[in-house]
């Protein structure tokens, strides 16, 4: 079996949009582990196509024995090959020394030390744009569907909590957050026009039920056990959690946010405008149809 590696120096929405990658490279058939930061090591419990996540701390002031240890976790993995996901000169160095036959990473800062350079298309859905790596390693095979899978526990406490709630179907998620100020408009509203339609709230101070997760694979199951999720661009992660999920989502984005950060999809309804602020509780509850 090969042995791929993935340094991933990225956030934690980054590291979700890195799945249709690793999903790829598992499927070859591989083994793949990742090396990402310890404060989003915990996002890959919804990853079964990682086999090791090695954590690093990525910085431009990484001490001497802590780039030996690196070099010494990727030499010890007698790797096939190794991605490496934002150009770095310094990675791409440490690679090189390495010693690993196939080293891709985009064109960019240290790209000399690489075997195979891929020409970034940042125009691109982010999960394509990372999974475009693939054809360093010589794969042809398409992205497919951003995808996670919650683990049976993270599931059972979802369950256990729509439970104590009296909730027998689905319900609607609110992701409140202070970027967005009109939620407690938006709750309001929906209660007045939709009675019988149970609300949660996930985080925020409101009138409605709250819940609080405490990682992101309890996130993943309320999101997926929702009927309906609103959520806001100042929640990324959330965001895309809930696109991975594949439960119907209305994103709420200003112009900060590209439009190529949601996929074509019927499950997903941008609401936009020119900030968060100008768009309306009334926009928002006619969005749900």
């Amino acid at each position: 079996m090969l042995r791929f590696l993935v340094l991933s120096p990225g956030t934690s929405v980054e590291q979700l949009w890195l799945f249709p990658l690793l999903r790829s490279l598992s499927q070859t058939p591989a083994q793949v582990d990742v090396v990402v930061a310890p404060a989003v090591m915990s996002l890959y419990q919804l990853c079964p196509w990682v086999t090791r996540g090695l954590p690093y701390e990525y910085g431009s002031r990484n001490s001497l024995t802590e780039w030996v240890n690196l070099l010494g976790m990727v030499r010890d993995g007698y790797y096939d090959g190794v991605v490496l996901t934002r150009p770095s000169a310094n990675l791409s160095f440490l690679l090189w020394l390495s010693g690993v036959r196939e080293r891709v990473g985009f064109a960019g800062a240290g790209q000399r030390w690489l075997t195979q350079v891929v020409t970034p298309k940042p125009e691109q859905y982010p999960p394509e744009y990372y999974h475009d790596l693939t054809r360093g390693l010589g794969l042809q095979v398409s992205c497919g569907e951003l995808a996670v899978q919650i683990p049976g526990a993270a599931v059972a406490w979802a369950e256990q909590q729509q439970r104590q709630l009296g909730i027998e179907a689905g319900y609607v998620l609110l992701v409140a957050d202070s970027a967005y100020p009109h939620w407690g408009q938006v709750a309001a509203q929906l209660q007045q026009q939709q009675p019988d339609l149970p609300l949660v709230a996930l985080g925020g101070a409101m009138d409605i039920p709250t819940l609080v997760p405490e990682d992101e694979s309890q996130q993943a199951a309320l999101l997926a056990g929702a009927t309906l999720v609103l959520v806001s661009e100042a929640q990324p992660l959330l965001l895309q959690l809930a696109v991975a999920v594949q439960t119907p989502v209305v994103a709420l984005l200003s112009a900060a946010t590209p439009e190529r950060f949601l996929p074509t999809s019927e499950l997903c309804i941008p609401l936009r405008a020119g900030t968060l602020a100008a768009i309306s509780p009334q926009q928002v509850v006619q969005a749900l149809g």
